[in-house]
């Protein structure tokens, strides 16, 4: 199999793996889904940490295991396969098989329905998380250093394509129903396999980590092994979390910049959820591919001018607020501010990615982003807790700590070592 070709297999299943993503979103889809079975509030709020979280968590578990491994094909096609049967169970069984068995209007179907839905969504996180360990690995080995930018940014611009045609049927559909969610079930459904068959033939095997030090699944953690694991973490390893952690808010700000904008009544009303779909949309496409050509050339560059846009974005928006001018700005620029967001959150992830790839090789790749991917994930439940008490503090002090996050990871980023 030549190099073009397995170049736009990986395309291919990256680009399918995306348009699920955005399909089972925990931000549109799934709320929805909640709230057409009758699930009880509180559930919303487990979604977004159920996936994000769920999905980087136990991956240093699962780098442990996948160091003493070679195979890397068999694991990502069973992960793959898991996480199709769990999008099946998570809107077929509410919308399908509980209603032939129990009373839809029972308050005891709701509960039950959007346990299902969230239990589903915990095993599909983590057999992501499988997924994502596997892929990187497979494309570590099949794809060259200055290939790999590349690729993250036509998949990505790809991905906002499809993101973009999605937002454009949400806006002429008005909301999703349950004929709308189990088009979207098969959709999924589809992709996924899809996914499976364009890649399952491509053979991957890494080099095995042999050493008894690093052997977490035959020997328990000694102490001299938690000095190793904590001495791994203040090393190269950390300061990569230390930025990640900070770049992290590139993500974090989208949101409450939505919820901030969205409660304005300015301007000619452009401030709508489907404008600010379209804003990320164009972002995705109009800046993956410049962001992942830039990556293969200086990865951590990436991530500086990516958080720069963003940390910029989040001066104005607290300039503005703290002098009162939502009144004088047309509501075209909150779009376009979110439109900037998207831009520099696209440079900071696909820097972040094209690093991680770089930096280390082969078992040492496995072990290194499953460690990093754990930290982040347990950042993200504590910054979403952190941010959720600050909503009280006001919108100035919110984006001004948001920004100092951004800030302090630039200044940690200038001491991170060089992947290439």
């Amino acid at each position: 199999m030549s190099n073009k070709t397995v170049k736009w297999r990986i395309v291919s299943t990256l680009v399918l793996s995306k348009l699920t993503d955005i399909l089972i979103s925990a931000k549109t889809t799934l709320p929805t889904l909640l709230n057409t079975l009758g699930a009880p509030s509180w559930m919303l709020g487990f979604l977004v940490p159920l996936r994000e979280s769920g999905s980087l968590l136990p991956q240093a578990m699962m780098s442990a295991w996948l160091t003493s491994k070679s195979d890397r094909r068999a694991p990502w096609v069973a992960s793959m396969l898991i996480q199709t049967s769990f999008i099946a169970i998570m809107i077929l069984v509410p919308l399908v098989v509980l209603p032939i068995i129990m009373n839809q209007n029972a308050e005891s179907y709701g509960l039950l329905s959007g346990a299902v839905v969230l239990l589903a969504l915990m095993g599909l996180s983590l057999a992501r998380a499988m997924t994502s360990l596997t892929m990187k690995d497979i494309q570590g080995e099949h794809l060259k250093k200055g290939q790999r930018g590349n690729v993250v940014g036509i998949a990505s611009t790809s991905a906002g394509i499809l993101s973009l045609l999605f937002a454009s049927y949400m806006m002429w559909s008005g909301k999703l129903n349950e004929q709308v969610i189990m088009i979207i079930a098969i959709s999924c459904f589809v992709a996924m396999l899809l996914s499976v068959i364009t890649l399952k033939s491509l053979k991957t095997t890494v080099e095995v980590k042999s050493s008894e030090q690093d052997d977490a699944i035959k020997k328990s953690l000694t102490l001299a092994k938690a000095k190793s694991y904590i001495n791994t973490f203040s090393g190269e390893l950390g300061r990569f979390i230390l930025v990640r952690s900070c770049f992290v808010h590139t993500a974090l700000v989208a949101p409450f910049y939505i919820a901030w904008a969205s409660g304005l009544s300015t301007g000619s009303g452009l401030v709508t959820l489907s404008s600010f779909i379209v804003a990320q949309a164009s972002a995705t496409i109009l800046s993956s591919y410049i962001w992942g050509a830039l990556s293969d050339r200086n990865a951590k560059l990436t991530m500086q001018l990516g958080a720069i846009i963003v940390v910029f974005i989040c001066c104005v928006t607290v300039f503005i607020i703290h002098f009162g001018l939502t009144q004088s700005v047309h509501s075209f620029w909150f779009v376009a501010g979110y439109f900037l967001i998207s831009v520099g959150h696209e440079g900071a992830r696909s820097g972040r990615k094209v690093y991680a790839l770089d930096i280390k090789e082969g078992a040492d790749r496995t072990d290194f982003i499953g460690k990093a991917n754990t930290a982040i994930g347990i950042v993200i439940l504590t910054l979403g807790g952190l941010y959720s008490a600050l909503t009280f503090a006001g919108n100035t002090i919110l984006f001004s700590v948001i920004a100092l996050g951004i800030i302090a990871g630039l200044l940690l980023s200038l001491g991170m070592k060089n992947e290439k």
